[in-house]
């Protein structure tokens, strides 16, 4: 059975129009995510697919020239939402330059069909491969599934515009008419509606996905100094711990508390506070090896955990890391020079022992009050 041409092109606008309402109902301009480009992507080709259906019936301007047009700035807005979602300057000149290139060769061309079909799938094509550079750039960068979704899409519509090339080639497609149809014809309006649903997809997924990282970094990250926050870095312990225990490794726990904290925010103000807590933080960040975890433990308080280590070598790092803090160069909010000092209590697991998470902090804490009672800016262990 032969599907009718005229009946695809009215399924695919309505397609077309009905998932550009779905992104445009879950768009929002300020998330800058894409989503309001895709669903003005999905708008403009639902206005050539009526344009389209429309030949014979309104100006060849409108039904050929003004239809292409929004057809391939289907492509350009598509690129600009993936620009935004990636968080990258668009490159309108590429994006849009195909569309200008379109409409003023078609005024010019609109006697040679042959030739106006040529222009068009090459105009697509090189869209389509923006569209796929822009993904495979920032492939890496992108979490989830969505993404290849997406990419299968436009890899389709180049499959497409090869099946429209080589009907025309062969004779075997007459596209003179919007009424007439033939298998090639169908076929390929048949899979411009699938891709189409494939691409949404892809888009709505990839949005979901990037929401559902920010969501868990959120559930996991201190927000002030962006190390990890108690109720991860609590779990982590735990994990380390039995993972030490089970396969007889060293591990040990560093308790790292600012001195004098309440003394900065009295003196400076509650935001230097908050300055001298981050550039603790950076300090402890810049000192981790890749296998280290660090968390902010609560107030001024922070946490390292150091996996595959004795106590000497977290010794040393330890001294480091209070050496680095001290000699830090910070301002107050106001201007003022603000001597920043840490002191650290560190515990060593004891292979010999059955300990819980809660020895390890027990006996790390105890290391550190010993540090304070010393003097602070030092490192004790217990």
């Amino acid at each position: 059975m032969l599907l009718h041409t005229p009946t695809l092109f009215l399924v695919n606008m309505v397609i077309a129009a009905a998932l550009g309402i779905c992104l445009g109902a879950v768009a929002s301009p300020a998330r800058r995510d894409g989503m309001t480009y895709w669903a003005m992507a999905l708008a403009s080709q639902t206005l050539a697919y009526l344009l389209f259906s429309l030949r014979d019936q309104v100006s060849d301007w409108l039904s050929i020239v003004l239809a292409n047009g929004l057809y391939l700035a289907t492509f350009a807005l598509f690129a600009e939402g993936l620009s935004e979602f990636q968080r990258r300057r668009p490159q309108r000149w590429l994006d849009w330059g195909p569309v200008a290139l379109l409409l003023v060769a078609f005024s010019l061309l609109q006697p040679f069909l042959q030739l106006r079909i040529v222009l068009i799938s090459l105009l697509m094509a090189f869209q389509c491969l923006r569209l796929l550079q822009l993904i495979t750039s920032r492939m890496h960068d992108t979490p989830g599934r969505g993404q290849y979704f997406v990419a299968t899409g436009f890899v389709l519509i180049m499959v497409v515009l090869l099946l429209r090339l080589a009907g025309i080639y062969t004779g075997n497609l007459d596209i003179s008419s919007i009424g007439y149809s033939n298998p090639v014809h169908a076929g390929t309006l048949l899979l411009s509606a699938v891709i189409l649903v494939l691409i949404s997809f892809g888009l709505l997924l990839m949005t979901k996905e990037r929401a559902d990282e920010l969501n868990q970094t959120l559930a996991m990250e201190d927000e002030l100094t962006g190390l990890s926050n108690r109720r991860f870095i609590q779990n982590m312990l735990i994990k380390q711990l039995a993972l030490s225990q089970r396969h007889r490794r060293p591990l040990v726990v560093l308790l790292i508390d600012l001195d004098h904290f309440k003394q900065i925010n009295d003196s400076h103000g509650h935001l230097s506070g908050d300055k001298a807590l981050r550039e603790v933080a950076a300090s402890i960040q810049r000192r981790l090896r890749a296998q280290d975890f660090a968390g902010r433990w609560g107030g001024e308080e922070f946490i390292i955990i150091l996996p595959e280590t004795d106590a000497s070598g977290a010794h040393v790092m330890a001294e480091e890391l209070c050496q680095r803090v001290a000699q830090t160069q910070l301002e107050s909010i106001s201007g003022k020079p603000m001597t920043l000092t840490i002191s650290i209590g560190l515990h060593a697991l004891n292979a010999s022992a059955e300990q819980k998470y809660e020895d390890l902090i027990s006996a790390a804490d105890r290391a550190l009050y010993l540090a304070k009672q010393k003097g602070r800016n030092r490192v004790e262990q217990a």
